[in-house]
């Protein structure tokens, strides 16, 4: 079992923000429905058993969810869907009860750094963690890069969720054109794009919307999967999305 602190402790997870519609308000539109039964890692919040998914996270050890601070905001969300491709029911996957939810320590809910959470399971799942790729310089995730986002949100701005899980390919910004674009804005509300921060911008107008928020943001490496953010929040108006990324 990975410990939880040690996750905290690790280089830097960081955010990954969707295309601005409005604060903490994100969606996969556009993109395509995902390939059923390849990326049983993703995980989704849910009041009980069956009900739909509220949000997003990935798994990183058997018994930890990592996802971001959107994703607990409501105390009644006592489940997690595993390796489930729909937005409800109990088709397929695995439903595990949540035991403990740790925040990390820095998170600002101002700025938004230090935007995730590990939600530690009751029960281990069967299910093979993702694992986390930390190192910023690998061209993996070099500006222009391109990164897939995975959720069940809306599919148009106050549109209806996804009723199974899609994926939209981003193009990876650098944080200095990220904040560029912010800045472009003339709006001093928007959260500086930070260091725990990685942005991506939807390609052919695509990307994230509403309730996209916790869901992974991937690469490809040496033709594994891995992850490098999760959706947390984005800016009205703004260009390119803001995402969270591991940090210590």
């Amino acid at each position: 079992m990975v410990q939880i602190a040690s996750v905290f402790a690790l280089a830097a997870l960081t955010a990954v923000q969707a295309t601005p519609n409005s604060a903490n308000m994100i969606q996969v539109f556009g993109g395509k429905e995902a390939e059923i039964g390849k990326h049983l890692y993703v995980t989704g919040r849910r009041e009980d058993e069956t009900d739909q998914n509220y949000c997003g996270g990935a798994v990183i050890s058997p018994t930890a969810i990592l996802t971001t601070s959107y994703c607990i905001e409501d105390d009644n969300i006592n489940y997690v869907s595993i390796g489930s491709h729909y937005l409800s029911g109990a088709k397929d996957g695995e439903r595990i009860a949540v035991k403990k939810i740790v925040q990390h320590p820095k998170f600002n809910d101002d700025t938004m750094v230090y935007d995730f959470v590990v939600l530690e399971l009751a029960n281990a799942t069967t299910v093979t963690p993702i694992e986390i790729l930390f190192d910023e310089n690998d061209p993996a995730v070099a500006p222009g890069a391109v990164a897939t986002a995975r959720g069940w949100g809306t599919t148009s701005v106050l549109g209806p969720h996804s009723d199974v899980l899609k994926d939209v390919d981003l193009k990876i910004w650098s944080n200095k054109d990220c904040q560029a674009a912010f800045d472009n804005l003339h709006n001093p509300s928007l959260t500086p794009a930070d260091v725990t921060m990685i942005c991506a911008d939807g390609i052919k107008g695509e990307g994230t919307c509403d309730d996209d928020e916790g869901g992974p943001l991937t690469v490809s490496k040496d033709g594994k999967e891995m992850l490098v953010g999760l959706t947390s929040w984005n800016a009205k108006d703004s260009i390119a999305p803001c995402l969270t990324k591991p940090a210590c």
